[in-house]
């Protein structure tokens, strides 16, 4: 049976696709394949450590079943891409994998990484330092040689970077000049130096490695050390550095005692930023990492660790940080929780589940929320359509590297608030009415919302009734009742699926016809009751929701799954009619649709073409 919020009908115009399928040649024989191997497009926009560009070569090696099939390939990279071309046998399936990394004297001798075999890619000699020349990316994909086509793959480091740096260093050269250092050497007590492409897995062991010289600081500002540690393939698990550090002059003489790390949390794919007053003070370590080199977690030292729900909610009412020490239960005597004006607050869940007890909510009213690194379970809520966290006035609500479960709705903005702020970054929402929702009646100014590298499922994953800026970017989108809905505002959405699961949402054929029908000779409803589609634009009718809807997507794929799935369009739309009021739809060649489009009225604008 259907659990709905509302209703929905379509006249189906049949099937479209703003991606048209190629003429490509039947499986027979053997089939030609074009993969094109990618590192993530924002590191063109950095020019720091870690943005990539040292890396020029990429190697392929293609397994049949778990067999090496053929020698390794290489490709020049050129603006980060690489291009492989291959022959393979009609209706054989395939792993495709793949290293990019600094190449040697030519394209196909090793620098850094001994890449022989791929199960065993390891250090080459001694390692080094602050030598960006070491950064490097891997992937694979499956590809069932079924007929010509291209693949495109995206690579991503198996390291996390560890960037150490020194907040005391002017000081030290205004007091005492002959004791600022010049040169650092860095001793790990043990870190894996080994990984198998052909899993993503680390080695077991793990060796002592040092700085066999010294090395040129890092940076002028207090930039001391960049490293590329490998990090554990499991998604959210950390591996703990421990290391030594020495400071020393251009002459390689010490100029202040050695600092232990210990237990500094290093995660693939991001960055690791510490930081504190390492030459003269010897304490507040501050410990920031960063996923994708966009966007943070953060760990303070000075974080209060609770253990208590009392104490937890002491730390969101005040403002601070917190670190959860075990599993906390969070009740409150009222069972919105507001933190106080003015106030920032930090949760690092360290790993551990934060409950909610029925109906507990936080609002963040001119002020800052930052919950960072665990699981939140609310599952006992009153109303499927409450949201657990809230952006209200000047508030800023951040979700990163969390997994939210609930019955009830995650996280959106306050109703008909200003300059409210909502970012989920690197988050799994699974949630009862909505995951990102607006209210449904009263709209605010500069109300913005972000949501990037995040998996979002509810019955309407994302559900804005009033005018915003939306941007989603690299995110899996899935509703039984929409996957995304988009009354009014802007939105841009990039690399991304939104996707429309029929199955198990009805009890017979006759009931989907019901739902899909159910709009034809009325107007829309309130929240979500508007046309069931995997993305649904605009409004119907009535004197509400008099908004203009713009969306632009690029790289993004609009699907309907299930038994039921042809009854139901890819995208919806239908536009108000007052002047400035319809709806204007953009999407790049990169995009498909893979069911109907259905644009049901007039004032409705796709690619500059009225409909």
């Amino acid at each position: 049976m259907k659990r709905l919020f509302l209703f929905a009908a379509i006249a189906l115009f049949g099937m479209s696709a703003c991606q048209k399928a190629e003429s490509l040649d039947p499986a027979s024989g053997d089939v030609q394949i074009t993969v094109n191997a990618s590192f993530p497009a924002q590191m063109l926009e950095t020019r720091v450590a870690g943005d990539g560009t040292t890396v020029d070569r990429c190697i392929m090696q293609i397994y049949l079943d778990g067999e090496l099939y053929g020698e390794h390939q290489y490709a020049q990279v050129q603006g980060l891409k690489a291009t492989f071309s291959a022959r393979l046998i009609a209706g054989k399936t395939y792993n495709l994998v793949f290293w990019a990394d600094k190449a040697g004297t030519d394209i196909k001798s090793d620098l850094h990484y001994n890449t022989a075999d791929f199960a065993h890619v390891a250090f080459i000699g001694d390692y080094a330092g602050n030598d960006e020349s070491r950064d490097a990316f891997f992937g694979s994909a499956q590809v069932v040689a079924d007929q010509s086509k291209a693949v495109d793959v995206t690579l991503r480091r198996p390291f996390g970077q560890l960037n150490v740096k020194t907040l005391d260093l002017a000081e030290v050269k205004a007091a005492a000049p002959a004791l600022e250092p010049k040169m650092v050497k860095v001793a790990f007590k043990n870190v894996p130096t080994e990984i198998d492409l052909t899993t993503g897995e680390l080695a077991a062991t793990t060796q002592a490695v040092a700085y066999v010289d010294a090395v040129a600081l890092a940076g002028t500002n207090g930039e001391l050390t960049v490293d590329y540690v490998f990090a554990p393939k499991a998604e959210g698990e950390q591996y703990l550095a421990d290391f030594t550090m020495s400071f020393l002059d251009a002459n390689k003489a010490q100029v202040a005692a050695d600092y232990e790390f210990t237990n500094i949390p290093v995660q693939r794919n991001y960055r690791t930023n510490v930081s504190g007053n390492l030459l003269t003070k010897k304490a507040d370590i501050n410990v920031t990492v960063v996923p994708d080199f966009d966007g943070e977690i953060d760990f303070d030292a000075d974080a209060v660790e609770v253990s208590t729900s009392e104490g937890l909610a002491d730390v969101i009412s005040a403002g601070g940080a917190a670190r959860l020490a075990g599993d906390i239960t969070l009740t409150a005597a009222e069972s919105l929780i507001d933190i106080e004006e003015g106030k920032e607050v930090t949760i690092d869940l360290d790993g551990h589940k934060l409950a909610f007890e029925a109906g507990t909510a936080i609002d963040a009213t001119k002020s800052t929320l930052s919950i960072v690194n665990g699981t939140i379970e609310a599952n006992n809520m009153e109303k499927p359509t409450h949201a657990i966290f809230n952006a209200g006035e000047n508030g800023t609500v951040t979700l990163d590297g969390v997994t939210l479960n609930t019955n009830g709705s995650g996280i959106g903005p306050g109703t008909g608030v200003d300059n409210s702020t909502v970012i989920v970054r690197n988050s799994t929402l699974n949630c009862g009415a909505y995951a990102l929702s607006t209210n449904a009646s009263s709209a605010g100014d500069n109300v913005v919302m972000i949501v990037e590298n995040s998996t979002l499922k509810a019955n309407t994953a994302v559900c804005v009734n009033v005018p915003c800026s939306l941007t989603i970017d690299g995110c899996t989108i899935e509703g039984d009742t929409q996957g995304m809905m988009l009354r009014g505002g802007t939105a841009y959405v990039s690399n991304t699926t939104i996707t429309l699961t029929t199955d198990g949402e009805y009890n017979s054929e006759e009931e989907a016809e019901s739902f899909a029908n159910y709009f034809n000779s009325s107007n829309w409803g309130s929240g979500n009751m508007v046309n069931v589609a995997a993305l649904t634009l605009g409004n119907k009718g009535g004197n509400a929701y008099q908004y203009p809807t713009v969306i632009d997507l690029k790289n993004t794929k609009l699907t309907v799954t299930g038994e039921y799935a042809s009854l139901f369009p890819a995208l919806y739309a239908w536009a108000n009619q007052g002047e400035g009021l319809g709806v204007t739809l953009t999407y790049d060649d990169q995009c498909v649709f893979n069911g109907a489009e259905t644009y049901g009225s007039s004032n409705i604008v796709v690619n500059g073409i009225a409909q």
